[in-house]
């Protein structure tokens, strides 16, 4: 597919995945993509990993993909497992050029969706995987019915969660200055002046989850 539509002369970038090896990479732009997108199973929707066994972890596979990208003179895109400001800190340290954000904005006032609020007046929007049961089925309702039958089997996501708006970041403006201030802290802490100087200069370690806890604030009440 990725051939046929380079063979056409679209005249843009042509994005294409998703991977998560060198080898990935490397077929897909000897296929003619000109970026790569990184990541199987790390999304908030996503049941990949336990439907499929197939995956990797985020971190690792952004830092391969994009060695071997770098390589070939292209760029990847991180895509999934962001959940928080460190998160893209850490797919740009392992060498992303961009960071695709999806669950994380869909709790806000310009997400697609009906806003509507629960028992207690709190306000969310329903979101759902593009691999799930709902999504499936509306991607495939006008097609016949054995069709639909044999692709309904096929669940890889969540179909329906809640996305609460949270009451002090309701819009998309006020997560991206959080993002930002969250990532510039970062980039002062490695002694970074720019993203591509903080992608040379961050240091990457392994992490115990007992390392993991101890970084975690007290919760309220302590």
């Amino acid at each position: 597919a990725l051939r046929r539509v380079k063979a056409m002369n679209p005249g843009v970038p042509v994005v294409a995945g998703n991977v998560v090896t060198a080898v990935g990479v490397e077929e897909l732009v000897e296929a003619g993509a000109d970026i790569i997108k990184v990541g199987v199973g790390p999304g908030a929707m996503c049941t990949t990993r336990m439907q499929t066994a197939v995956g990797r972890p985020q971190f690792s596979a952004v830092y391969e993909c994009s060695q071997a990208a770098s390589k070939l003179g292209k760029h990847v895109w991180a895509d999934g497992g962001v959940r928080h400001p460190r998160d893209i800190a850490l797919a740009i340290a392992a060498g992303a050029s961009q960071v695709m954000v999806g669950s994380w904005f869909a709790g806000t006032h310009e997400s697609p969706g009906v806003l509507q609020t629960d028992n207690d007046g709190r306000a969310y929007k329903e979101s759902y995987g593009m691999a799930s049961a709902r999504a499936v089925a509306a991607r495939t309702a006008g097609t016949g019915s054995f069709e639909r039958a044999r692709k309904a089997l096929y669940e890889e996501g969540i179909s329906s969660s809640k996305m609460y708006l949270d009451p002090q970041r309701p819009g998309v403006e006020d997560l991206i200055d959080q993002i930002t201030a969250g990532l510039r802290s970062s980039c002062t802490y490695a002694g970074a002046r720019s993203l591509a100087e903080f992608a040379d200069l961050a240091v990457a370690g392994v992490q115990s989850a007992a390392g993991y806890q101890e970084g975690r604030p007290l919760p309220k009440g302590w």
